[in-house]
């Protein structure tokens, strides 16, 4: 928790700070070179600000609380997706008066992960200033006189315990009443407590948090680096490596998830041969286990697998019990003598939380990887049975999903564990890879049971008939982890429909969904939500659909090839593509073209937004009478005057 009342603790820290600075020069340039080094290193990802009809807008972190008054911003993102580090820097900046949003007297950040550790009852006031200079005096004073100048940064919202009693406490307004700490963050959601505030919630799910917040609602959601982002961050810090990034389509399109970039700086920085095999997200972690592995294993006394099963065991009792840090007791009932394994400590990380030594792992995407390989490392009837418990648990999520209301229930908290699970799926299928993960097993001497294997992809093959719409996006990183060809053309060829247009599909998404339709002949029917970026990758395969419909942020000039194609009435012989509303014009085209019984019929539209108007013009002509088709958008923009 890091805050200062704005008018008088930061300008005394000011005044402090540069008294030290006269009395060693040394420290003033050691602050500006630390503080240019923070702003060089931090990248920013690609956000996006979603509307409730679908549309979304590119969108950036000085803008979250530019035009609102008392709003709850929820930034969502994967593991790994940089949620935490954007709210640290919007912390970081404004205490460094940088950030755009000065008007906040009072920042409060809030980690989810350390407050579960509170086991007393405490109440608003005392939870705010346990890590803070402030007296209770002064957070009363503030919260009570200019609450709207107050901001709440939620960090790690499926951190948070919930049931149905903490639902039901939460509806409480006395900042003074003691209640557990995910009581009174709850209350904090619902506004039962200081409604004028302004809140920042982080989370890797959307849905349960929804249904608690009231009020003004921002969702907002990372899409991870743009490749340019990701070439020029190699290209400044890793010279010599820069054209084994640039070269490589895939590391760079994986290199677009934060977490990703990471591992593979570190390993570019131990001299690790990264230009081949890293084909799925699982391969990149296991050569990163693998490469620490050699490095730091010699001369243990303990076999590898032993440990590599300690740690996994410890991850899974995490998961399971959605629990992020680890007393010494509960690490060292998995673990016996942790500082003698200087090895562990690569993936373990010690803080100290109110006078109490914690471990986590040093990214939660890392507790979810150990996991999945605890499973693949038990013996064969134990690791069934787990793998079996995990898919039936997922499923059941998928289900109650479908079934849910629209008030909190206890359905929502085991959605929300749900979708938690689900990266262990991922990690699972990626493990048992046969072409390159088996050669980091046979190092160790260890084996994976063939029949995990059968489990998923029965599981994935009956999931992807009965879930063809919300959970395909996720099938398809499975099939993709798995990486076979013959799987994803069985499976996908069966399906009458792929339909990803509930949510905009990042870099990585266009990717593994570019994979799974070069296994396939043809698909009969897909619906997209994409960036007219991301398309470029995808348009060399979208040629294999029978039908197409494309929502996008804007109609680029390339899509007259997808025109022509479909024009030719081949394979593709229906295309809609649809510009979102929100693309910043008061007018939004749509273009369809159809081809039946060798006619070809062409629409093109153009709508007013917020209103009926709509001009539209239609052609049918005999595909055999047309030889060019051209797709040219008008440089004058009168509409726009």
């Amino acid at each position: 928790m890091f805050t200062f009342m704005y008018h008088s603790f930061q300008e005394f820290f000011t005044a402090l700070y540069y008294v030290l600075l006269d009395a060693e020069e040394s420290q003033r340039k050691q602050y500006h070179t630390s503080k240019s080094f923070c702003s060089a290193l931090y990248t920013e990802p690609l956000i996006i600000q979603k509307n409730r009809n679908g549309s979304f807008k590119i969108t950036h972190v000085h803008e979250f609380f530019h035009l609102y008054r008392a709003v709850t911003v929820i930034l969502q993102g994967d593991s790994g997706s940089g949620k935490s580090l954007i709210a640290q820097k919007i912390t970081l900046d404004w205490a460094s008066e940088e950030f755009s949003t000065s008007r906040f007297y009072l920042v409060f950040y809030l980690r989810c992960e350390e407050l579960m550790c509170i086991s007393e009852e405490i109440n608003l006031i005392e939870l705010l200033s346990y890590s803070c200079s402030l007296t209770s005096d002064q957070i009363s004073q503030i919260l009570q006189h200019s609450p709207e100048k107050v901001l709440f940064i939620i960090d790690g919202f499926d951190e948070l315990r919930l049931s149905q009693d903490i639902y039901d406490m939460s509806a409480h307004t006395n900042p003074l009443q003691k209640a557990p700490p995910e009581v009174i963050l709850c209350a904090l959601l619902r506004r039962y407590l200081i409604p004028e505030t302004n809140l920042l919630v982080t989370t890797r799910t959307k849905n349960t948090v929804n249904k608690l917040l009231k009020g003004q609602k921002c969702f907002t959601e990372i899409m991870g680096f743009s490749v340019r982002k990701v070439a020029g961050y190699f290209q400044k810090f890793f010279t010599k490596e820069y054209d084994c990034v640039r070269t490589n389509e895939t590391l760079l399109t994986a290199c677009s998830i934060p977490v990703i970039r990471w591992i593979i700086s570190e390993m570019f920085k131990v001299g690790a041969n990264v230009t081949s095999g890293l084909e799925t997200t699982t391969s990149i972690y296991v050569d990163f286990v693998s490469t620490l592995v050699e490095h730091h294993c010699q001369g243990l006394s303990q076999s590898v697998p032993n440990l590599l099963r300690s740690l996994g065991q410890l991850a899974e009792r995490g998961m399971l019990e959605q629990q992020v840090l680890f007393d010494e007791k509960t690490v060292n009932e998995s673990i016996s003598d942790l500082a003698g394994k200087p090895f562990l400590c690569n993936f373990l990380s010690k803080r100290r939380i109110r006078q109490e030594t914690m471990f986590s792992f040093m990214h939660h995407s890392f507790q979810e990887f150990f996991t999945a390989l605890y499973y693949v490392l038990l013996d064969a009837e134990e690791s069934q049975r787990k793998v079996r418990e995990l898919l039936h648990t997922v499923e059941r999520g998928w289900a109650l999903s479908d079934w849910s209301d629209r008030e909190f229930s206890m359905a929502d908290v085991e959605v929300r564990h749900t979708k938690l699970l689900q990266p262990v799926i991922l990690f699972l299928c990626g493990l048992c890879k046969k072409e390159w993960i088996p050669s980091f097993f046979e190092k160790l001497n260890m084996a994976v049971s063939i029949s995990i294997e059968t489990q998923l992809k029965e599981w994935i093959s009956w999931c992807s008939q009965r879930y063809e719409n919300e959970h395909m996006l996720f099938i398809l990183h499975c099939l993709y982890e798995l990486h076979e060809k013959s799987l994803i053309d069985k499976i996908l060829e069966g399906l009458v429909l792929i339909d990803l247009s509930n949510t905009p599909l990042k870099r990585t998404d266009c990717w593994v969904l570019k994979y799974c339709l070069q296994c396939c002949e043809h698909i009969r029917n897909l619906k997209l939500l994409v960036t007219s970026d991301n398309l470029k990758m995808l348009q060399p395969e979208l040629y294999r659909c029978k039908e197409l419909w494309l929502m996008m942020d804007c109609i680029p000039d390339y899509v007259v090839g997808l025109i022509s194609t479909a024009g030719k009435g081949k394979i593709l012989n229906k295309l809609i593509i649809k510009e979102l509303e929100n693309s910043g014009s008061l007018f939004y085209p749509e273009v369809t073209l159809s081809v039946r019984d060798k006619d070809i019929t062409l629409s093109v539209s153009m709508s007013k937004i917020a209103t009926s108007l709509k001009t539209e013009l239609t052609l049918t002509c005999p595909s055999s009478v047309v030889s060019t088709i051209n797709w040219v958008k008008s440089q004058n923009k009168p509409y726009e005057s």
